[in-house]
């Protein structure tokens, strides 16, 4: 097959893009940037870290499948690829070791903002007369509470985590009565109520237009004074100048944030000027875990698309798709293996 690989291509990409060839060296490998034009108008498969959007897939005549290397999918014109008759597929979390990883994260931007972590390493590095002794305690997680919104993959594997502290658990999510056990669940029109009870609200979700600026002023006024604001969903779930506002009039304790909504991260954000703001870009699932786990279920998906199979991820359903998939049954062995990468 001729597959392209699109999207900026940084450390973490090129290593996923230089394994793939190495794993599947049958098949043809090209790769781009945004602003680039693509390098064959034969592709049969494009996997995407960036936005794909109609004039893309338009290029492409032989385009049958557009698969994500994430999770996320906001940046693909579904619509347009559906209409076209091409399949777009996601890389659940639950199989790519991707969960795993963007949950351990979400715990550190916890500690990190709950413990001053900026102020405390400018402490570290400043020199003696710099050194001020500080008159505000930092908080602890043990017998806090944590409301996780968002309990899917990344939610159910945060709490796991979380249990361990010793933390009060809840959530807020579409479907409340799937919750883990011991965790209260809020539905969506619920959410300032959970915020206010809550010493930790965690952003989980997708960053989808239904979403955007999901915790905006009021949310965050609703939320508990000396509460901590921890998003690791989408950048554009989140008011930014409110969330700013909130944590420098002392309302909030602070916040941890792996993503923002002009990414790359610049310098000049305002939101690093505030040392109770802990910012990392956009890295929690760029860990070895993801990037096996990743490349195995890719592996799957190719192997899948050969066989005429729909991969677990597939989000649309084309009327006529230039390429018929079908629903694997159980008896498929391609699609057993999958399942048996998904349980371990």
């Amino acid at each position: 097959m001729k597959i392209g690989f699109f999207g900026k291509q940084n450390a973490f990409a090129l290593e996923m893009f230089r394994r793939l060839q190495l794993d599947h060296s049958r098949d043809e490998f090209s790769k781009w940037q945004p602003d680039e034009e693509a390098p064959s108008t034969e592709l049969e498969v494009i996997i995407a870290f960036d936005r794909v959007v109609s004039t893309e897939m338009e290029a492409q005549a032989n385009l049958g499948l557009i698969q994500m290397a994430s999770a996320g999918y906001e940046g693909v014109d579904v619509d347009a690829a559906t209409k076209a008759g091409v399949w777009v597929g996601a890389a659940p979390t639950t199989k790519t070791g991707n969960g795993e990883s963007v949950a351990e994260v979400a715990v550190l931007l916890m500690l990190a903002a709950s413990r001053r972590l900026n102020e405390e390493l400018s402490f570290t590095h400043g020199t003696p007369q710099d050194r001020s002794e500080k008159l505000q305690e930092n908080m602890a997680l043990f017998g806090k509470t944590a409301c996780i919104v968002g309990l899917g993959g990344i939610g159910d594997l945060l709490i796991e985590r979380l249990r361990g502290f010793g933390m009060i658990l809840t959530g807020v999510d579409d479907h409340p009565e799937h919750a883990p056990n011991g965790v209260r669940a809020y539905g969506r029109h619920e959410l300032k109520i959970a915020a206010a009870a809550a010493d930790y609200v965690v952003l989980a979700i997708p960053g989808t237009t239904e979403n955007e600026n999901m915790i905006d002023g009021t949310v965050l006024a609703a939320m508990k004074k000396n509460a901590v604001l921890v998003n690791v969903g989408r950048g554009t779930l989140v008011d930014e100048p409110a969330l700013l506002a909130a944590v420098k009039s002392g309302h909030l304790f602070g916040a941890g944030l792996d993503v923002v909504k002009d990414e790359p991260l610049s310098g000049e954000n305002p939101l690093l000027g505030e040392p109770r703001i802990f910012v990392t870009p956009h890295i929690a699932g760029s860990t070895d875990v993801m990037l096996d786990g990743t490349l195995r279920y890719l592996g799957e998906v190719l192997a899948e698309y050969r066989n005429g199979l729909r991969s677990a991820g597939i989000i649309n359903d084309p009327i006529k798709p230039r390429v018929l998939l079908r629903k694997p049954f159980n008896g498929d062995k391609s699609h057993n293996k999958s399942s048996l990468v998904a349980a371990g």
